[in-house]
C-alpha cells in the first residue's frame, strides 16, 4: 500500500455498505443498551414522579420532573455514543493495523479517498441510528411541552455533533498509528490533556491568586477547543445554563474543527505508508507530544494534590515541584516504553522535551506566586458595559448593573477589597492558600467583633462573600470572588465599603432589579393573572434586650394583626403605583425594605423600621410556574415592607378604608 491509488474506479456505495454491515454487532449492542437504559430511566422517572405526586399533588411539577428525567436519559445516551464512536472507529479501520489486511484493502479497485470516506460514513451511521432513534423515543415519552421538545431536540443535535467529531478524530489518530493500543492511548490522551491541563493549572492559579474564580473556566468555550469528546457535554451545559454566546461559539467551532479533522484524515489516508501497520507512527512527533502532555497532566495533578494536603505554608512550591517531577517522569517513562516497545527509539530527544516542559511549568508556578499583577487588577469603569455583582450575607442576590454610576461604585468596592489584602505578608502566594470555593482569606487575625456592634447597622460579617463579573465593552469577561473570612482592613475601610453598598442598594437601578414585579408594564398581572389573595400585617417592635451599662437595646418585630386586602385590579394597581413612588423617593433603600422581619432579628442595636411597619403579602396561584425570577423569597408570593416614611402608600391605604 505504498502507492496512493490502486485504481481510479470508485465503489463508494459498496464500500459504505460493507463498512456499515461490519458494524452491525456494535450497532445491535448499542441499540440493546439504549432500550435497556430507556426502560430503566423511564421506570426511575415514573417512580420519582409518583413520589412527587404523593408529596405535592402538583401536575406541573410532575411534568417538569418527567421532562428533566428525559434530559438525563439523552445525556447518558450521549456518553454511550462517545464510547461506541471510539469502539466503532478503531474496529472499522482495524485493517490499518494489520499488514496483510492493509495489503488486501490496497488491492481494492478504489481510491484511498473513497475508501476513507465510505468507511467513515458507514461507521458514523452505525452509531447515529441507535442514538437518534432511542433519543427520539425518550422525547416522545417524556416531553409534556413544546419547550421540552425543543430542548430534547437540541440535546440530540449536540449528541450528533459529538458523534461525528469523536468519530472523525478517532479515525485520524488511527491513520497516524501503527497499532490499536497506540491509537486508543493517543485518542484518550489527546482528549484528556487539553481540558485536564487547563483545569489543573486554573485550579492552581485559583488557589494562589486572590479572587481568581474557578467557575469562570466552565462558562467559556476556550475549554472545549481541542476536546471533541467534550463537545456534546459542554453544548448541553451552555444550553441549560443560558450561555448563548458560548453555545453558538462552540457550535461553530465544533463544526469547523470536525470539518478540519475530516480533511486532515483524508490527507493522512492518501499519504499513509503501508509499513506503518503493526510497527510505527505515521507522524513521528505525535508520540512525543502525547508523552509530554500526559506527564504535564499527571505531574501537575499530583503536585497540586500534594501541595494542598501535605505541605506547610512555606514549602508549597517545593512540594509541588518534587511530586510534579516524580509523577510526571514516571508517566513519561511508562508511555515511552509502550510506544517504543522498550527503550529503543528517540528516548534522549523525548527526555529533552520533558525537561523543557518541566522547567516551564515550575517556572510558571513560581511566577504565579508573585500574583502576576492579577491580584491587584481592578477593571476601569470606562471599559465595562455591565457588571454582575453580589454581596452575600448583605444582599444575598447578584444583579447585573449597567448604570455607569453603579459600575463605578462596584469598582470602588473591588478596589477597597484589593487594598485590604496584605500583599507583603501574603506574598509569595502559596498553592492552596484560598479555600475550596476560590474565595480569598486576608490575614491571620479575625476581623474585630467590636466592629459589628458599634459601627454599622447592616454589618459585614465573617461570612460575607463578594462576587464580581465584569462584562467588558470589547467582549471579554473578568470574574473575581472574595470572602471576608479573615480580614485586614481598618474600620474606615469597612465603613467605606458599607457606605458604597448602601449607595448601590439605594440606586434606582437596584430598586428595579430587586423585585421586578414592581416595575412590570402590565402591573401585578402575571400571565394575565392577578394575585388570588392579599394580606396586610401590622408588625410592632418588641424589646428583647433592655438598656444597661454593658448592652444596648435590641429588638425583634412580631406580627400584631393581619387583615385581608382587596384583590380588585384597580385597587392593586393603585397600591403598586403608590409603592413605586415611595421606593423611588427612599434615599436609604436597601434589601431590608423587602425582607419579612416578622421573625427574630437580634443583631441590631436599634429599631430597624422604627416602632412599627406594615408587611404586605400578595399571593398568586400555584399554576404560575415559569416566573420564579420575579419572586425573590418564596414562589408565587410578592412581599413588601411599608415603613412610616412611605407616605404615598399609607395615604392610599387610608383613603381606601384600611386602618394603618
Amino acid at each position: 500500500m505504498t502507492s496512493t491509488t490502486s485504481s481510479k474506479n470508485n465503489h463508494f456505495g459498496k464500500l459504505f455498505k460493507w463498512a456499515f454491515v461490519r458494524n452491525n454487532s456494535i450497532m445491535i449492542v448499542f441499540s440493546v443498551l439504549m432500550v435497556v437504559g430507556i426502560v430503566i430511566d423511564l421506570y426511575a422517572i415514573t417512580k420519582i414522579a409518583a413520589n412527587v405526586n404523593h408529596n405535592m399533588n402538583n401536575a406541573q411539577t410532575i411534568n417538569t420532573t418527567i421532562e428533566q428525567g428525559g434530559y438525563i436519559s439523552i445525556f447518558i445516551a450521549q456518553i454511550g455514543a462517545i464510547l461506541f464512536s471510539l469502539v466503532s472507529a478503531t474496529h472499522t479501520f482495524s485493517f490499518l493495523h494489520n499488514k496483510r489486511s492493509t495489503d488486501m484493502f490496497g488491492a481494492i479497485p478504489s481510491t484511498r479517498g473513497t475508501l476513507y470516506f465510505s468507511h467513515l460514513a458507514g461507521g458514523i451511521l452505525s452509531v447515529v441510528i441507535p442514538f437518534t432513534v432511542g433519543s427520539l423515543i425518550v422525547t416522545v415519552m417524556t416531553c409534556r411541552s413544546a419547550d421540552a421538545v425543543i430542548a430534547d431536540l437540541c440535546y440530540i443535535i449536540f449528541g450528533l455533533i459529538c458523534i461525528v467529531a469523536v468519530y472523525s478524530f478517532s479515525v485520524l489518530i488511527v491513520y497516524c498509528c501503527g497499532t490499536k493500543l497506540d491509537s486508543n492511548i493517543i485518542i484518550l490522551g489527546a482528549n484528556a490533556i487539553y481540558i485536564g491541563v487547563i483545569t489543573v493549572f486554573w485550579s492552581i492559579a485559583s488557589s494562589m491568586i486572590p479572587g481568581n474564580s474557578f467557575e469562570q473556566l466552565f462558562n467559556t468555550p476556550v475549554i472545549t477547543l481541542f476536546c471533541p469528546m467534550g463537545f456534546g457535554y459542554f453544548l448541553d451545559f451552555y444550553y441549560f445554563g443560558g450561555h448563548i454566546t458560548a453555545l453558538w461559539t462552540t457550535i461553530i467551532w465544533s463544526t469547523v474543527f470536525t470539518a478540519g479533522i475530516i480533511l486532515l484524515g483524508y490527507f493522512a489516508a492518501k499519504n499513509r505508508r503501508a509499513e506503518t501497520a503493526q510497527n510505527e507512527f505515521n507522524i513521528k512527533w505525535l508520540p512525543t507530544v502525547i508523552k509530554v502532555g500526559i506527564s504535564v497532566l499527571g505531574g501537575g495533578f499530583a503536585g497540586m494534590t500534594a501541595a494542598y494536603s501535605l505541605s506547610s505554608d512555606s514549602s508549597t512550591i517545593f512540594v509541588f515541584s518534587f511530586w510534579y517531577i516524580l509523577v510526571g517522569f514516571v508517566s513519561f517513562l511508562i508511555l515511552h516504553l509502550i510506544f517504543s516497545r522498550g527503550f529503543k527509539g528517540k528516548f534522549l530527544s523525548s527526555v529533552i522535551s520533558y525537561i523543557c516542559t518541566t522547567v516551564a511549568v515550575i517556572g510558571f508556578v513560581i511566577l504565579l506566586s508573585t500574583g502576576m499583577g492579577i491580584d491587584c487588577y481592578v477593571p476601569s469603569a470606562s471599559n465595562i458595559s455591565s457588571v454582575a455583582f453580589g454581596c452575600y450575607d448583605y444582599s444575598d442576590s447578584r444583579f447585573t448593573y449597567s448604570d455607569p454610576e453603579n459600575i463605578e461604585t462596584v469598582t470602588e468596592i473591588h478596589a477597597l477589597i484589593i487594598d485590604g489584602i496584605n500583599k507583603e505578608y501574603q506574598r509569595p502566594y502559596k498553592i492552596g492558600s484560598t479555600n475550596i470555593n476560590n474565595r480569598y482569606f486576608y490575614s491571620d487575625y479575625y476581623y474585630s467583633d467590636d466592629y459589628y456592634s458599634t459601627n454599622s447597622k447592616y454589618p459585614l460579617t465573617m461570612n460575607t462573600y463578594f462576587n464580581f463579573v465584569y462584562h467588558k465593552k470589547l467582549g471579554f469577561t473578568t470574574n473575581r470572588s472574595f470572602a471576608i473570612g479573615y480580614f485586614n482592613m481598618n474600620y474606615y475601610d469597612c465603613d467605606k465599603i458599607e457606605s458604597l453598598l448602601k449607595k448601590l442598594y439605594s440606586s434606582d437601578e437596584y430598586k428595579k432589579l430587586i423585585n421586578p414585579v414592581l416595575w412590570r408594564e402590565d402591573g401585578l398581572k402575571i400571565d394575565g393573572i392577578l394575585p388570588e389573595k392579599a394580606y396586610i400585617t401590622h408588625c410592632n417592635a418588641e424589646e428583647i434586650y433592655g438598656n444597661n451599662d454593658s448592652m444596648s437595646a435590641s429588638y425583634t418585630y412580631t406580627p400584631d394583626s393581619t387583615d385581608s386586602l382587596s384583590t380588585d385590579e384597580a385597587f392593586l394597581n393603585g397600591l403598586i403605583e403608590a409603592i413605586r413612588k415611595d421606593v423611588l423617593a427612599d434615599k436609604n433603600f436597601s434589601k431590608n425594605k423587602l425582607m419579612n422581619y416578622s421573625t427574630t432579628k437580634e443583631n441590631y442595636s436599634d429599631k430597624l423600621f422604627g416602632d412599627s411597619y406594615l408587611f404586605i403579602d400578595l399571593q398568586y396561584p400555584d399554576n404560575i410556574n415559569n416566573h420564579s425570577e420575579l419572586f425573590i423569597y418564596s414562589p408565587h408570593t410578592f412581599e413588601f415592607n411599608i415603613t412610616n416614611d412611605y407616605s404615598n402608600t399609607l395615604s392610599y391605604l387610608k383613603s381606601n378604608g384600611y386602618n394603618v
